[in-house]
């Protein structure tokens, strides 16, 4: 929910006011903050019994100040006055030995706003509940799925961002989320370890309702034995949304970020307006969406995020680029330089995608390195299936994969109808050809 700027607990504004005034007492031309404090409630399930039930508190404050457009700055977990001072101090320091950058700045003055959403008090009794059905539902339905260890959480935050110019912004948020680690056994021999987390409002929901867990979940007890192949062939890639979430953070970091374009290796630095991908490719950022409640109304930088498109059937719309990336080379900043991902769905059901599959994998997890300056990426195929003749046919050992990003995005030759949802973002299924695949 939007509304006019207002902070509920006091302590942040008080905190981010002394930290102003002391930056400009001390002589700092420009000076910004952000200031949140946090309640986190926990549950946490291991060696089969629930083994910790805690809430944690903090604090965080971080800070910048600029003189001559030299930059200092500094964090810290308290909002003593002392303790302020003394960070002032530092980050002053720090900003007289600083080599000047034209680049460095603070968030113009826009329209001060708060937001919120979520509950501020955990519901224990509904935390646990969840955990016992969750359990049952696995021993009923995957009777060889073992879990590690579970872990429900409910975090509820303030947080304030506040500058010199006059900014003041804020969010409330409430969340639960669940996460863990299984693997599946029987007969002495085990399946690799998986995971999955899940964001949500609700603790009532029962999480073995969601397609994506029973997926996961059933997949695991599949991959107790698994097969190798010799060799290595050109085939096709089908990526399970959970692990092109990874991808397209690579290709974000790799394309589309401060770093790749301030250092001039994005091969994308001047495709703006330019067809990137195949037309099938709908690649968003969200600030907000009815179906995601793990998405955040502010920029890091001290802006209202908004949601913006990256590609549109296959155009390049947009770079994520902050306020200092923006100054550093010149585009325009970014309506969200966030995290939080949305690919469109397409017109093909996913066991269509899968039955065009001649020869390929089904990919559910990617290990590797991060991918070079243009994208080449090399890494470990895990929790994967073999595809031949359009079926999935057997569980493999790992296997390694090779190719290039942006070709991957080129090559998508089809995207599911289906989608999964984490909370924090919503994927289908996509299948890209022209992957090498190795195996021993």
């Amino acid at each position: 929910m939007k509304q006019a700027f207002e902070v509920k607990d006091k302590a942040l504004l008080e905190a981010a006011e002394l930290i102003l005034a002391e930056v400009k007492a001390i002589g700092a031309d420009e000076g910004e903050t952000w200031v949140s404090r946090s309640a986190l409630t926990e549950v946490y399930y291991e060696l089969g019994k629930v083994s910790m039930v805690r809430t944690v508190f903090s604090d965080k404050v971080s800070l910048k100040l600029l003189k001559d457009k030299r930059k200092g700055s500094t964090t810290l977990n308290s909002f003593a006055p002392q303790d302020i001072r003394l960070a002032v101090l530092e980050a002053w320091q720090a900003a007289q030995s600083a080599a000047p950058d034209e680049a460095e700045g603070i968030a113009e003055l826009e329209e001060n706003l708060s937001f919120s959403a979520g509950e501020e008090q955990p519901d224990l009794d509904a935390m646990y509940g969840q955990l016992e059905q969750l359990l049952k539902d696995v021993r009923q339905d995957f009777p060889k799925i073992s879990f590690d260890s579970i872990g429900i959480e409910h975090n509820f935050g303030e947080k304030l961002y506040a500058n010199t110019n006059g900014v003041r912004l804020s969010e409330r948020r409430g969340l639960y989320q669940l996460s863990n680690m299984f693997m599946a056994k029987e007969d002495g021999k085990t399946s690799s370890f998986n995971y999955f987390a899940t964001v949500y409002e609700n603790p009532a929901d029962r999480v073995c309702d969601e397609n994506r867990v029973r997926r996961l979940l059933d997949e695991s007890q599949r991959q107790i034995e698994t097969e190798q192949f010799a060799g290595s062939f050109e085939g096709d890639l089908v990526i399970t949304p959970g692990c092109l979430e990874n991808i397209l953070y690579y290709v974000a970091d790799t394309y589309l970020e401060d770093g790749a374009l301030i250092s001039g290796t994005s091969p994308w630095k001047d495709k703006i307006g330019e067809q990137v991908a195949s037309p099938l490719i709908n690649f968003e950022l969200v600030a907000e969406h009815p179906e995601l409640p793990g998405t955040s109304m502010l920029n890091g930088d001290g802006y209202v995020a908004e949601n913006m498109p990256l590609i549109e059937q296959g155009v390049l719309k947009n770079f994520s680029l902050s306020r200092y990336g923006a100054a550093r080379t010149g585009l325009p900043r970014s309506k969200n330089s966030g995290g939080t991902y949305v690919l469109g769905n397409g017109d093909t059901p996913l066991e269509e995608v899968i039955s065009e599959v001649e020869r390929g994998i089904l990919m559910g997890r990617f290990s590797g390195g991060n991918p070079g300056p243009a994208g080449d990426l090399s890494g470990v195929a895990k929790n994967s299936f073999l595809i031949e003749n359009g079926r999935i046919t057997k569980p493999l050992s790992e296997v390694m994969i090779s190719g290039n990003l942006a070709d991957m995005l080129r090559n998508t030759v089809a995207v599911s109808q289906e989608r999964e949802n984490s909370g924090y973002w919503l994927l289908p299924w996509i299948r890209v050809k022209g992957v090498t695949i190795s195996g021993k």
